[in-house]
């Protein structure tokens, strides 16, 4: 249900803005808490709007290396960090820290939308 009003969010929004969003997940493979969400949302998880791209904490690529060192993504401590970016600015919109269950972690995204759509509903 959650994840349908995301889409739904997100289906209004880019229609009227130039964005290109994803989800970024910054993972470990000996997180317990990246192996819940991997196990209970990866599998199912498929907003074509907000795709999930899985960055390794250890070996991340050349593009992510170059945003952080370039201050476009924020520092952050453990795993996993969920970062929701713009890929055609260049920017991180927000983040979400940890993963405490599926239902709360698609609550966080609808949050994070509806503070976004309204921050630049006038822009």
């Amino acid at each position: 249900m959650f994840k349908y009003i995301i889409i739904c969010i997100l289906v209004f929004f880019l229609n009227s803005k130039a964005f290109s969003l994803e989800l970024i997940m910054i993972n470990s493979k000996n997180c317990f808490y990246c192996k819940k969400f991997l196990s209970e949302v990866e599998p199912e998880y498929n907003i074509s709007e907000l795709p999930l791209v899985i960055i390794d904490n250890y070996n991340p690529p050349k593009w992510f290396k170059n945003a952080y060192k370039q201050k476009k993504i924020k520092p952050y401590r453990g795993t996993p960090t969920f970062i929701i970016w713009n890929s055609i600015q260049d920017y991180e919109i927000d983040r979400i820290i940890g993963y405490s269950g599926k239902e709360r972690f698609y609550n966080q995204l609808r949050e994070i939308f509806s503070t976004f759509i309204n921050e630049n509903e006038n822009t």
